[in-house]
């Protein structure tokens, strides 16, 4: 009887190898398992079960007389050498009692082959069957534990994968977040000595000229009445400006009526200072939204007619807000050159590459719960935040002074 060992490990049926160099005792055990619906095979040598180990097979019978020198190295070394889930189970077939020099002989050398089960022959069929699946049966046990490491060891490796992931992706939003603190503190530099200049270029100049005007009336010089005239024209002009930077750095309207108002000023009042045609289309009847949403919907608005001013060369801008159960929708959408490739990659991806602009709208939408969409080709480019109107969002930047930091972002 011969037979092909078996490779499917997710069979649990395993073979159970028979090695009988005299005699008809092998068929004759092969038989025997074979009718209590064992699996067996007669195996020529030791180097078939030592082939057979550690994952295709379930346990050997080996008969006294096989167990020379010779085989009982190969095969202990084989066995030396299992995984630590595995134990390969021997059932060895003793003499019948009688000690000669190579019974002897036997008792030493089997020694080595580890978890060996003795039986004595001559043994009835009921006890070699019912040790072969006691033997099957450890196996089983064995094979469970190989298939529970394997499945830990892929678990581990998934997580190790992951971790390096997650990681890299820190490591990634970390060095951009890094990038955008500067570059914020660099806008904000910059936006404090624009501030200085408007101070000093505007109300400075007109202070200077009140200053002059008052002491020439003072000393009787000119016509005092002339004089106060163009005092009164300079402090007028004076509190215009400051009224103008003042709306410019945070409108009061937008406290007061809400973002629809704010809005069209700031719209009305780009399109003068920039000489694109803006158009702004609003809901018919917009509720006021949580402070946090308006603030973040001006601000986006004004980065993103900042960058269409700056960078786009459109001559054209269109802004739509949308009122939807989901939240709010501002769009923006220009008719210029596009946003550069490399720019567009890093705000899909790691936000890597970024304006500071960009990448703060990002973050402030991220901040809110929403979403921020990007969309530029050579027929210009379509800006979209999506924010949802929740209580999150009502207690997000709600009196934060570090959101003043963003009103540096329009110019």
């Amino acid at each position: 009887m011969g037979c092909a060992l078996m490779n499917d490990l997710s069979n649990p049926q395993m073979d159970v190898l028979i090695l009988a160099p005299f005699g008809k005792d092998a068929p004759l055990i092969g038989s025997v398992l074979g009718q209590s619906g064992i699996k067996a095979c007669i195996v020529g040598n030791a180097r078939e079960i030592v082939a057979a180990i550690p994952d295709r097979a379930g346990a050997a019978i080996l008969t006294e007389e096989a167990l020379d020198d010779g085989m009982v190295g190969e095969l202990s070394r084989k066995l030396e050498a299992q995984p630590r889930w595995s134990d390969f189970p021997i059932l060895v077939l003793t003499g019948g009692g009688l000690s000669t020099t190579a019974t002897e002989v036997a008792v030493r050398s089997r020694a080595r082959l580890g978890n060996v089960t003795l039986l004595e022959r001559p043994l009835r069929a009921a006890t070699m069957i019912s040790a072969v699946r006691s033997a099957l049966s450890a196996r089983s046990r064995q094979y469970e534990i190989r298939d529970h490491l394997q499945e830990r060891n892929r678990a581990e490796e998934a997580l190790r994968n992951a971790r390096d992931m997650l990681e890299t992706i820190v490591e990634d939003r970390t060095a951009a977040l890094r990038r955008l603190s500067a570059q914020l503190l660099k806008v904000q530099d910059e936006e404090r000595r624009r501030i200085a200049r408007e101070l000093h270029d505007s109300l400075g100049q007109y202070l200077a000229a009140i200053k002059i005007n008052l002491s020439l009336a003072s000393v009787g010089r000119g016509d005092s009445k002339v004089r106060l005239e163009e005092v009164q024209l300079l402090i007028d002009r004076a509190i215009a400006e400051t009224r103008t930077l003042s709306h410019l750095l945070h409108p009061p309207s937008l406290d007061l009526a809400g973002f629809a108002s704010a809005a069209a000023w700031y719209v009305e009042g780009f399109g003068k200072r920039s000489g694109v045609k803006a158009s702004l289309k609003l809901p018919e009847k917009l509720n006021r939204l949580p402070a946090s949403v308006e603030i973040a919907l001006f601000r986006i608005m004004q980065e993103a007619l900042t960058n269409v001013h700056r960078h786009s060369g459109s001559r054209a801008v269109e802004i739509t807000l949308i009122i939807d159960k989901a939240g709010a929708v501002l769009t923006v959408k220009d008719f210029g050159k596009g946003i550069p490739k490399n720019v567009q990659e890093g705000l899909s991806h790691s936000g890597t590459n970024l304006g500071v602009g960009l990448a703060g709208i990002r973050e402030r939408v991220k901040e809110l719960g929403g979403h921020f969409e990007v969309a530029s080709s050579k027929a210009g480019t379509v800006l979209k935040a999506c924010i949802p109107i929740s209580g999150r969002s009502a207690n997000v930047f709600a009196g934060d002074p570090t959101s003043q930091i963003y009103s540096s972002l329009a110019s």
